[in-house]
This record gives structure tokens, C-alpha cells and sequence, in this order.
């Protein structure tokens, strides 16, 4: 029963970020494209290039603040019972820090689901770069 959980899990976090990757830069880019005035495919208005960089930038904040809410409303408590002691993660550790080395997982769910995003865009664009953009030089 704990493999199939873990699998699911598996499913919808790659599902998740692969949405929250992928989709909501697209779903910018379209917008941009309806507040486009001319239609040419070289030249792009300023003012749409900055609605669509703000806007992707104002998604990702605002889904990480209700990534937040969703995490302090359904995870774990802690201090109740049955709530594991939450590790902290290396980064958020002082170079003097001498504590103990807790097993488990330091990340929840909410933050793996954005650290796989970023791991399957990461990827995604690097072998478009490397595969599929061409050479960005003149060709003569």
C-alpha cells in the first residue's frame, strides 16, 4: 500500500510541476499575444514583453504564498501528536551548527513539488538549447 501512495504521489508531483513549469509561462505568452496590436512574429511591444515577464514573476509569487497557506492550513503541526520533528534543511543551518542529522526528508510536499519543477524545467530547456534552438550566429 505504500508503494502505490508513494507512486501516486510521484504522478502528481511530476503532473504539478510540469503544469506549474510549463504552463503558466505559456499561459503569459498567450495573454501577451492577445494584447499584441500588430501581428508580426519579429517585433514584440515593450510594454507586452513587460506584462508578460511581471506576470509570470507576480504567478509564481503569488502560487508560492498559497503554496504557503495550503501547507500551514493541511500539514502537520508541530508539536501535536504524531507529527514528526521537522529537520531543517542544510541551508538554513549556522556554520556552527553541531546538532544531530535527522533522517527523513527536511523538504514537505509543497516544496519538493517546486524544487521538481524547477529540476523538469531546468532539463526541458537544456536540451532544447542544446538539440533543438540552432546556432544563434549568422549563418553565411
Amino acid at each position: 500500500m505504500r508503494a502505490i501512495e508513494q507512486l501516486v504521489t510521484f504522478v502528481a508531483t511530476v503532473i504539478a510541476a510540469v503544469l506549474i513549469g510549463f504552463g503558466v509561462p505559456l499561459a503569459w505568452v498567450w495573454i501577451g499575444s492577445q494584447l499584441q496590436t500588430s501581428s508580426g512574429a519579429s517585433t514584440v511591444n515593450f510594454s507586452v514583453a513587460m506584462v508578460i515577464l511581471f506576470g509570470i514573476i507576480l504567478t509564481y509569487v503569488l502560487l508560492l504564498y498559497l503554496a504557503g497557506i495550503v501547507m500551514t492550513l493541511f500539514g502537520p503541526r508541530e508539536g501535536t501528536p504524531g507529527a514528526p520533528p521537522r529537520a531543517r534543511a542544510p541551508w538554513m543551518k549556522g556554520m556552527t551548527d553541531t546538532r544531530e542529522i535527522r533522517r527523513g526528508s527536511a523538504m514537505g510536499g509543497i516544496e519538493r513539488l517546486f524544487v521538481v519543477t524547477t529540476m523538469i524545467v531546468t532539463v526541458a530547456f537544456w536540451l532544447w538549447f542544446a538539440f533543438k534552438a540552432g546556432s544563434p550566429l549568422p549563418s553565411q
